[in-house]
């Protein structure tokens, strides 16, 4: 009789990359991929909706109702952040693979119902509601895919996922440019037809069987058995598989004591950094490049303006190269450091340019250097706590980081309405991706092939 002394990661180990985990990983992309194509489509088409509404004027495109407009820019991420907590603590308790069905659902009919949409109250709540499915699905789908990859294969193809993320932004400017710009602002089709790809990754998903962690951590050892067999394409016993045990979370309040203080605080600022810029900028990219009054762009021309777009989209693709090389080879801290200062910089560029190559030069490394930092925040993170805290630090991390992405849009608009302009707007972007990566160039230390002290 065989002795239960396996654990589901051994298992996973010996086991190795198979085409199943290939099938994931495409499966999973595709979900993350409409993940950000339903957070930045929002911004691409509010102009033409929230003229329509009253709270945007196309003639010369900028929003009369600043903090309305920047409210609903943020209902998705506002969702977003309830739906990770509450679906993200269901998950734990029911199961991932039902629950992210549940969630992709959801996320389908409430963008399908946008288009219903009769006023801004009503288009606040839709987007608040779509967001809730799509929180849970932010929090679950790296999840499935973490607990069903090799641990040797694991941190490569979490980092692999990110690069759907700008692919994205790329499908949200294609179908802008052709419902918005080509059919004339039929922006009620596009969330109807948007609502079918999700219907598609439901499809997808129901081949996906459930977390073998997940089912050893409830006793179910012949279900989480036949998953590995499947996974590995290996003869794996239930008798041989040992229960895993319940994950314990370290309280909140010791991640404020003693090392862990300096490490958490770092932390947390690279995480506003990022998401204040990220969001900050790309939330509000159309009507902030419509802001510049250069003599050589026309921001009002639309081909003009998906030019700039697809610019901005194209250049996070190498920026995550980049970074995915660098954090192996250069180190995580500097990696991180670096992009946000260079970062940064080429932020402040991009609010101050006066001529069309200075501005389009200035928004590619902006693009490039804010998402490498974000390919390089993830191993960052994980590595600054010993593993009893990581998930607590990482929870802390993703909370202060979706909070963040919530108010970017609002303080954006703030600052718009307050100033009449996008300069300082864009120059308060800038000045806090180059201060996190001063808080992690200085006050960071390096991870990369150290154990915590």
């Amino acid at each position: 009789m065989a002795v239960a002394t396996r654990t589901v990661e051994e298992v996973l180990r010996e086991g190795g990359l198979t085409r199943f985990h290939r099938r994931l990983v495409a499966i999973t992309g595709f979900a993350w991929t409409f993940v950000a194509f339903e957070i930045i489509l929002i911004s691409l088409v509010l102009p033409v909706m929230g003229d329509e509404f009253g709270i945007f004027d196309l003639a010369t495109f900028t929003a009369t109702d600043p903090f309305l407009y920047g409210m609903i820019v943020s209902a998705t991420l506002l969702g977003s952040f309830v739906g990770s907590l509450v679906f993200g603590r269901m998950a734990d308790r029911r199961g991932r693979r039902t629950l992210f069905q549940v969630c992709v659902v959801s996320y389908a009919v409430f963008t399908a119902l946008t288009a219903a949409s009769f006023d801004t109250a009503s288009l606040f709540a839709m987007r608040f509601l779509a967001g809730l499915g799509l929180g849970g699905m932010l929090v679950i789908d790296p999840a499935i895919l973490s607990e069903y990859l090799p641990p040797q294969h694991r941190g490569r193809f979490m980092v692999f996922l990110d690069f759907f993320w700008p692919a994205g932004f790329l499908l949200a400017i294609g179908f802008w440019y052709l419902f918005i710009i080509v059919l004339g602002g039929a922006w009620r089709l596009l969330f109807l037809v948007a609502a079918f790809p999700a219907f598609i990754a439901f499809l997808f998903r129901i081949a996906v069987p459930e977390s073998p962690y997940y089912l050893a951590r409830k006793g179910r050892l012949e279900e989480a058995s036949q998953v590995l067999r499947r996974v590995t394409g290996r003869e794996v016993q239930a008798t041989e598989l040992a229960e895993e045990p319940a994950v314990a979370r370290a309280s909140v309040a010791d991640l404020f004591r003693g090392d862990l203080l300096r490490r958490t605080a770092v932390t947390i600022g690279v995480w506003i950094a990022l998401n204040f810029s990220y969001y900050g900028l790309f939330l509000w990219l159309p009507p902030a490049l419509a802001g510049f009054q250069l003599e050589d762009v026309n921001f009002l021309n639309h081909n003009t303006l998906a030019l700039f777009l697809v610019i901005s989209a194209l250049a996070q693709f190498p920026g995550y190269g980049a970074s995915m090389f660098l954090v192996e080879r250069w180190g995580r801290k500097r990696t991180l450091a670096l992009f946000l200062i260079l970062g940064g910089i080429s932020g402040y560029a991009f609010a101050t340019a006066q001529d069309f190559l200075t501005l389009v030069l200035s928004l590619v490394f902006v693009s490039f250097f804010n998402l490498g930092a974000w390919g390089a925040v993830y191993p960052y993170t994980s590595e600054l706590f010993p593993t009893q805290y990581r998930a607590t630090g990482f929870g802390v991390a993703e909370g202060v980081g979706k909070i963040t992405a919530v108010l970017a849009p609002l303080v954006f608009a703030a600052l718009f309405a307050y100033t009449g302009a996008v300069l300082w707007p864009l120059t308060s972007v800038a000045i806090l991706m180059l201060l996190g990566g001063v808080i992690a160039g200085v006050f960071g230390p390096e991870t990369k092939g150290k154990a915590f002290v």
